[in-house]
């Protein structure tokens, strides 16, 4: 009975260990208590039939932005192209990998490519970001935080329209 209870002890422990392990992207999006969220958008067909879906929500707490989470879809019939946008995503983005708090996950799916990333501002070291993107034209203050409207002004440089 004792080796039962010992073996039964291991693999409830085992399970709560590996149950509870790495948070998911997806639970990273969520919005928290104190969050207000500001939904941005543009949609683009290109002349060869390229579909662009672009859906970026800005999580803020007054002035700042505390996350950001954005999903790039680009959906298209030619395998080719969906194949060249993938390769591209996973390059760009893999200049961030091991910056904590800065998460991305880039999926191919039938005639979809997405790319999800998200971006705590609360607890990125953004001295990081700003080594790989230059501080030119950056979105950052001085203190490291971003404000709210300085990444509204910066995405309607880009036609990504927010409400």
């Amino acid at each position: 009975m004792k080796k039962i209870s010992i073996s039964l002890f291991l693999i409830f422990t085992i399970i709560l260990i590996s149950g509870c392990g790495k948070e998911t992207i997806e639970d990273k999006m969520k919005q928290e208590d104190n969050e207000k969220v500001l939904h941005c958008v543009r949609n683009v067909t290109t002349q060869d039939n390229i579909d662009a879906d672009i859906k970026y929500s800005i999580y803020y707490d007054g002035d700042y932005v505390t996350k950001t989470v954005s999903i790039e879809k680009v959906t298209s019939k030619d395998k080719d192209i969906l194949n060249q946008y993938k390769e591209a995503y996973e390059k760009v983005f893999s200049s961030y990998k091991g910056i904590d708090y800065y998460d991305n996950k880039v999926e191919k799916n039938g005639n979809t490519v997405s790319s999800i990333t998200v971006i705590n501002y609360q607890k990125v070291d953004t001295n990081k970001i700003i080594e790989i993107e230059g501080k030119e034209d950056n979105i950052f203050e001085e203190d490291g935080k971003v404000k709210k409207d300085t990444l509204v002004n910066f995405y309607k440089k880009y036609g990504i329209t927010c409400k």
